[in-house]
């Protein structure tokens, strides 16, 4: 019996001491999982304000890009009515029909002056 009586009390010994390691390890688990909540909240509190701060950022540049494009589409307007001026311009057909029309608004003066030279000249003799 007194040795079924040692064996007994290492047991409880060593259940009581297995208790109390267990107990210890929960705690130590337990206050690891608060200070990663504790973390974590930290964390979502400073990320906020960033978060909040971006949103802003974002509706700015959408914003800019927006009047950018505004300006962007006015220019390119504004191109292409310069670009079709100029084809008007230097089309061909138009350039030769004003020459055309200079050529002979000189031909008519010429005939003009020759046609008063020669009433000056007649009109003198007389």
């Amino acid at each position: 019996m007194i040795l079924i009586d040692i064996f007994l009390i290492v047991f409880i010994i060593s259940a009581f001491s297995f208790c109390i390691f267990v107990i210890k390890y929960l705690k130590r688990i337990f206050e690891d999982k608060n200070a990663i909540r504790k973390d974590i909240h930290m964390l979502v509190e400073k990320t906020i304000p960033i978060l909040s701060n971006l949103k802003d950022i974002t509706q700015r540049v959408n914003r800019i890009i927006s009047e950018a494009e505004g300006y962007w589409e006015e220019i390119n307007i504004s191109i292409r009515n310069l670009r079709e001026k100029i084809l008007k311009f230097s089309s061909g057909e138009k350039s030769r029909d004003a020459q055309k029309q200079i050529s002979e608004i000189r031909k008519n003066l010429r005939s003009i002056t020759k046609g008063i030279s020669g009433f000056w000249i007649e009109y003198k003799r007389k």
